[in-house]
């Protein structure tokens, strides 16, 4: 009988410690990227989105001297000249990028990183902020200038804050980026520094369509001349326009007062009051892949 009794208690502890759960401490989910605008960059300004680790963004971007009013005899702008921007994207992880880019404005080769701090997945009011910085050098020298490229003096630096939202179940992208760019004129005798407070709208009508507008006025600091052969000052900047999506690509078509383009340039703000009816046309094709 004890025999018995031996054996059935054993029995037992052998099924309580094989059905005992294996306890262990309780992951959580990896947080998903948020997602909110459909690119790394609006016309003009960076977005908090980036790119995935080891993808590439390539960009083409033209903005047409002569104003649409001149009309047909300069075809509404398009037939030139303008200035070209050319930059390469490549994501170094799945929340930092790497962009090198080119202008031909001043011959201006401009570097820039962008990293996303942190998210607020919320269902009604998401949140996302990345910070971006880069500097920028302008190899031209332009005649009667005693300067080699490589002087100190043509190196510009800036940084900006970026906060994107999304209202409407994700149809309307809202953002805001201040901005700070030092050496705002690299020809000045003492260096100048701007502030300025972009901003920009989008609307998603569907996966393929969107309307924007962005404005990006000058807070305080240096808003003259960036070259030169330029005379006046320089003005808050107004775009608007849309964009197709399809196949990879996003076509920007654009009207806007500003014709700079790298963002050492743009930040200064535009060489043309939006009041004066100067209106430019403009156009960028980003790929990504």
């Amino acid at each position: 009988m004890n025999r018995i009794k031996v054996t059935f208690i054993i029995f037992v502890c052998n099924f309580l410690i094989i059905a005992q759960p294996k306890w262990k401490k309780t992951e959580l989910p990896a947080e998903l990227n948020l997602g909110l605008f459909h690119a790394t960059q609006t016309a003009n300004f960076p977005t908090t989105e980036s790119l995935q680790k080891g993808n590439l963004m390539y960009e083409i971007s033209h903005r047409f001297l002569p104003s649409i009013k001149d009309g047909f005899d300069e075809f509404y702008g398009l037939d030139g000249p303008t200035r070209i921007r050319f930059a390469l994207g490549y994501g170094l992880t799945d929340e930092l990028m790497v962009t090198l880019g080119r202008s031909n404005n001043t011959d201006n080769l401009d570097l820039q990183l962008k990293q996303k701090l942190f998210q607020v997945n919320n269902k009604n009011l998401p949140l996302v902020v990345s910070v971006l910085g880069g500097i920028s050098w302008n190899t031209e020298v332009p005649n009667g200038i005693v300067r080699s490229r490589g002087d100190g003096d043509n190196f510009q630096f800036y940084g900006q804050l970026i906060l994107n939202t999304m209202f409407f179940d994700k149809k309307l992208g809202i953002g805001l980026v201040p901005s700070y760019l030092q050496n705002s004129f690299i020809y000045a005798l003492e260096k100048q520094h701007t502030f300025t407070l972009g901003t920009y709208a989008q609307y998603y009508f569907n996966r393929m369509w969107s309307m924007w507008v962005e404005y990006n006025p000058i807070i305080t600091g240096y808003r003259g001349r960036i070259r030169l052969d330029e005379t006046g000052k320089s003005y808050n900047s107004v775009a608007f326009g849309a964009d197709i999506e399809t196949g990879g690509h996003i076509f920007h078509i654009m009207v806007t007062n500003n014709a700079r383009l790298n963002p050492s340039q743009y930040l200064v703000g535009a060489d043309r009051s939006a009041s004066d009816d100067m209106w430019r046309l403009g156009f960028g094709i980003l790929r990504y892949f």
